[in-house]
């Protein structure tokens, strides 16, 4: 047998594996007084009620529900103090390079101590890139000077 839909070979007697199209009409059509409540399928019997919006309560805090961590304020600057054992340890060599990784990646609790340490990466990789070009600069002309010497020198 064939679907007269689509024309496809039909396995099943009641609709077409292909396109889906229902070949043969439900066994009980007529609704009206031979319908009882045995026919009508379980979960349909029982009304669901739509879902009841609470707002949630939460004094304080604008619209989040979740409380803030304790000790946290991201607002909070570092001190006078702070800043001058910050600025000791990054007279540390290799040291400087990794706390200002860790204070401006490593979710730090104090937002003026992640700007700062940010802004010292983005100098320090400004200074770097600064002072390779120089040197490649002043080593090709370097050779040239020496060059220059020599040839004073022998002449």
């Amino acid at each position: 047998m064939n679907c007269p839909n689509c024309g496809a070979p039909v396995t099943n007697p009641d609709f077409c594996g292909s396109c889906g199209a229902q070949l043969r009409e439900p066994k009980n059509t007529n609704y009206g007084d031979s319908y009882n409540s045995q026919t009508q399928p379980r979960h349909t019997q029982r009304q669901q009620q739509p879902p009841v919006y609470t707002q949630p309560t939460n004094a304080g805090f604008g619209t989040y529900a979740q409380t803030p961590m304790r000790g946290y304020h991201p607002d909070e600057h570092v001190s006078t103090w702070g800043w001058i054992g910050r600025w000791l340890l990054m007279c540390i060599p290799i040291l400087n390079i990794v706390l200002l990784l860790v204070w401006g990646f490593g979710g730090s609790s104090k937002r003026s101590l992640v700007t700062w340490a940010r802004a010292q990466l983005v100098l320090t990789l400004i200074s770097v890139i600064i002072a390779v070009i120089a040197a490649i600069i002043m080593a090709v002309n370097g050779v040239n000077i020496f060059e220059s010497i020599q040839h004073a020198f022998q002449g």
